[in-house]
């Protein structure tokens, strides 16, 4: 989502951008969406979801590319305000769900359950049907438990497809749901998508959610677990071990501890030279939300579809908002087919973005050369083929540097183009998959790889990789893939 006048603030806390909105407004935008069919999906982050993203780069960059991230968790709320302006309510997905039913049973939109254990979807649709009488439910399945990559996609889909629904509610748990979604939301056609987590089995009853009490002061995590002490105990345990050393590290951070050197941040000179190429700007800090709108709206009229080179230095330190404004700019370039490159950001602004894993996303250019090698790099990955045969034996992969699920369609058909051309020679032997340039692949990217490998193998051709830089290593070592696509892999 954009930061504008229209639009909710998104504060980033730990790394991840949280939506400063109300229930009603949650609701109000919920329904905007659906009426202007537009596919979106809305994350319910808690402390959990934080965490696992500081661990898995794709779960962050999902969560910084949702319509709407709402804070399912008080300690968000709680320590929102040390970081910039406070979020004004806890939005938690379990009472979320009822006020969009009586949403959509007013404005006479339909709502598919998807997800939970057999027979859970069907109770939980019961339950909102017997409370908001006259509320459409377009269908109910609870698919047969496997990981996001090997699930039978096609069967869900055409579930989904044939119902129709106007709000689909995914019960997979984090991070499975929020990688389902994202792999289809760019392609179907279901107005909005939401992550519910248990939900379902709250509105089933196979749950039952804790009092009044501990609901409004914060206190739910504990009833939970006494509930379920074997399952949760160790999981709130690391959430709150997370939260408090992750808060004290970047509380300290703030406060000026540890001192950092004050070296002078690298001279880049004759950027003149990249005028027609890019938009060079300073950063003079955003005191609040409308300093950000104006800014942001007088930055983007400016740029055009140039890249934007943002000067830091002048930048002590950035507030929730202003990280959220820099999340919102690069997204934005990136939807324009440009770049955001952050320079010369002091060192205790460059350790807040190390902290927060922001380097994963955002773009820093240590010199003058590195971002005219990174300017250089975007013409001619416009310009290149995404594989050719160097050999007559051997057939090469060439990823780009992103292939997510926005890219994948595209990427897919010039393969298969490719393909059919080169994949009948008989003297071929082996496809190596290059991957020495690609930074990020989510999910989407690991099930066209390992369908790719499963296909060539059947072929009874070799399957290799180039070297695979750490951050995607990790991505599918989380899938649990690194040892089935990286085999053979070329160091």
């Amino acid at each position: 989502m954009s930061t504008t006048p229209s639009g909710p603030g998104k504060f980033v806390l730990l790394g991840i951008p949280f939506h400063d909105v109300t229930f009603s407004e949650t609701v109000a935008w919920a329904r905007a969406r659906i009426q202007a069919r537009q596919p979106a999906y809305m994350a319910t982050a808690n402390l959990d979801f934080v965490m696992q993203a500081w661990r898995d780069p794709e779960l962050q960059r999902i969560l910084i590319e949702a319509d709407l991230v709402i804070a399912d968790g008080m300690p968000l709320v709680w320590i929102s305000p040390c970081f910039g302006p406070r979020l004004r309510e806890r939005v938690t997905g379990s009472d979320l769900v009822p006020l969009l039913a009586g949403m959509c049973r007013d404005a006479g939109f339909s709502m598919f359950l998807l997800g939970g254990a057999p027979g859970v979807a069907e109770r939980a649709a019961t339950a909102l049907t017997t409370h908001y009488t006259g509320l459409k439910i377009a269908g109910c399945y609870s698919p047969p438990m496997a990981d996001v990559v090997h699930m039978n996609h096609a069967e869900i889909l055409a579930q989904i497809e044939a119902a129709r629904p106007d709000l689909l509610l995914v019960a997979f748990g984090a991070p499975k749901q929020e990688k389902w979604a994202n792999m289809h939301v760019h392609t179907w056609q279901v107005p909005l998508a939401i992550g519910v987590g248990g939900t379902l089995d709250f509105l089933a009853g196979t749950q039952t959610r804790a009092p009044y009490f501990f609901q409004k002061t914060g206190l739910e995590w504990i009833w939970r677990m006494g509930t379920n002490p074997k399952r949760l105990f160790r999981r709130y345990m690391q959430n709150f071990g997370f939260f408090f050393s992750a808060s004290i590290r970047l509380l300290a951070l703030r406060a000026g501890f540890p001192r950092l050197g004050k070296e002078a941040p690298p001279v880049f000179q004759a950027l003149e030279k990249l005028a027609e190429q890019v938009h060079v700007a300073t950063w003079s800090g955003l005191p609040d939300a409308t300093a950000a709108h104006a800014w942001a709206g007088e930055l983007a009229a400016t740029a055009g579809r140039r890249s934007v080179v943002l000067d830091l230095s002048r930048a002590a330190w950035l507030s929730s908002l202003e990280l959220g404004v820099l999340l919102t700019l690069n997204q934005a370039r990136h939807a324009a087919g440009v770049r955001l490159f952050l320079i010369r950001p002091t060192p205790r602004v460059h350790r807040l973005l190390t902290l927060c894993r922001l380097t994963h996303y955002l773009e820093l250019m240590d010199s003058a050369w590195q971002l005219e090698g990174a300017l250089l790099d975007l013409k001619v990955a416009a310009k290149e083929t995404i594989a050719w045969g160097d050999t007559p034996q051997r057939a090469v992969l060439r990823l780009p540097a992103e292939l997510t699920a926005a890219h994948l369609p595209a990427f897919r058909a010039e393969w298969n183009n490719f393909w059919r051309i080169i994949g009948s020679s008989e003297e071929l032997r082996e496809l190596l998959i290059d991957a020495r340039a690609t930074h990020f692949m989510d999910s989407s990217a690991l099930g066209f790889l390992v369908g790719t490998k499963k296909a060539i193998e059947q072929r009874g051709l070799r399957w290799r990789c180039s070297e695979v830089q750490p951050a995607v290593r990790q991505i599918m070592k989380i899938s649990r893939l690194d040892t089935v696509l990286l085999a053979n892999s070329v160091r």
